[in-house]
């Protein structure tokens, strides 16, 4: 094995706890190379939970390489693909996608869906499922309203000691996904109420404390879901909240002018909302994931009521979060850096090496990232943030063994 030093970097390292600027020497494939870490920062390579590599089945938004190269690309290190596949994501598929994983550049791993073909009717095998390597379960994109059938999901998940990751949106309140119903009108639209989230989310937290089971709430849109979450948590419950970049940066407003590109699941909210959800990162049950959705451009073209939700954010989250958050002083480099690795690879109990163990990201914070469709490496480029550039600039990843950098 050849040898990558870096030296004098600034190591901030929540993994193992090390926070120094030192000589950083770890073994890589290849030649011998030295790298000039003055003015640069290393850091855990980032850990996203809620991905969708859209692979099998719609690899026209995404394959399992293209999905690869774009978290790379955005310094990610360990992700996991959530089952709305096709075939869904249960038994064999599952055995098939890790079999496909170790030729992949980077960690990745799936959850196993909770429900056959996300109907919400019957459990999967879930014991299957586990041993075959599902790191938790999830109906993504689908609430489960059948709260026995959820009880006896989240009992055999406790016995296997994983989580069930939950789509919180009751369909009850929901008319037209996508855009928050206080901003839908203005297109024509009743959209999706705000207590849809935090409703089902009490409910669900509630059965999951009461039973002891791990519960990860996804994609959390409401400052009121946030604040039951921590509630929860300091209630002693097992629960891990997800905070997408867009819900911390966006709002409904911008739905007037992205369009389609900013029609989520959940919906944008209030600017108060995006404020607010903030204030927890650095909470340790809370965690950045990027809900990572590529569509086509066919489908993002079409009137909004009929394009699909979700946007891509493997390559541009962390310079975004970076620009918006840290610079602007709403949290912590450090805080940033943990809820995008130490704090979602724990609860899902995914191997990470952290910097001394060779896998780190190289980070230039006087650097600038302009996004433009030349800059994606993903298959599918349907971002808001195209035409934007953004302070900092990810200089490098290395993981599994090789460095990759990125001019």
């Amino acid at each position: 094995m050849a040898t990558l030093t870096v030296k004098n970097v600034r190591i901030i390292d929540p993994v193992s706890r090390r926070y120094e600027t030192a000589t950083l020497t770890v073994p890589v494939e290849g030649a011998d190379k030295t790298v000039d870490g003055e003015g640069l920062m290393a850091f855990p390579a980032f850990v996203d939970v809620h991905v969708h590599l859209r692979d099998p089945g719609f690899t026209e938004k995404e394959t399992l390489d293209t999905g690869a190269a774009a978290a790379l690309h955005g310094g990610y290190g360990h992700i996991l693909a959530m089952a709305n596949t096709k075939p869904v994501m249960t038994g064999g598929a599952i055995a098939d996608f890790y079999a496909r994983a170790k030729a992949l550049p980077l960690h990745a791993y799936t959850v196993s869906a909770l429900t056959k073909d996300l109907k919400g009717e019957v459990l999967v095998d879930m014991e299957e499922a586990a041993r075959l390597g599902a790191v938790g379960f999830s109906d993504d994109g689908f609430p489960v309203d059948n709260m026995d059938l959820l009880k006896e999901g989240l009992l055999r998940a406790k016995a296997l000691d994983l989580p069930v990751s939950l789509h919180e949106e009751d369909p009850a309140y929901v008319k037209n996904p996508g855009v928050d119903s206080r901003f839908a009108p203005a297109f024509g639209l009743k959209g999706a109420e705000a207590m849809a989230e935090y409703s089902l989310s009490a409910r669900d937290l509630s059965l999951a404390h009461y039973l002891g089971a791990k519960l990860d709430i996804q994609h959390i849109s409401c400052a009121l879901t946030a604040r039951l979450v921590a509630a929860f948590a300091e209630s002693g419950a097992k629960v891990l909240g997800e905070i997408t970049p867009h819900h911390l940066t966006m709002t409904g407003e911008d739905v007037k002018t992205y369009g389609t590109l900013a029609k989520m699941n959940p919906p944008l909210r209030t600017a108060m909302d995006a404020s607010d959800l903030a204030k927890f990162i650095g909470h340790e049950n809370f965690c950045i994931a990027t809900d990572h959705a590529p569509h086509t451009a066919e489908e993002k073209n079409r009137p909004l009521k009929n394009a699909p939700s979700g946007i891509t954010g493997l390559e541009t989250a962390f310079v975004l979060l970076y620009t918006e958050l840290v610079l602007k002083e709403k949290c912590t480099l450090e805080d940033l850096i943990a809820a995008m690795t130490k704090i979602p690879a724990d609860f899902y109990k995914l191997p990470h090496k952290g910097v001394a163990g060779g896998e780190f990201v190289l980070f230039d914070p006087e650097g600038e990232t302009a996004v433009d469709e030349a800059f994606f490496r993903g298959k599918s480029h349907n971002s808001p943030l195209i035409g934007k550039t953004f302070k900092g600039k990810i200089k490098g990843i290395c993981v599994k063994g090789k460095y990759h950098a990125f001019e």
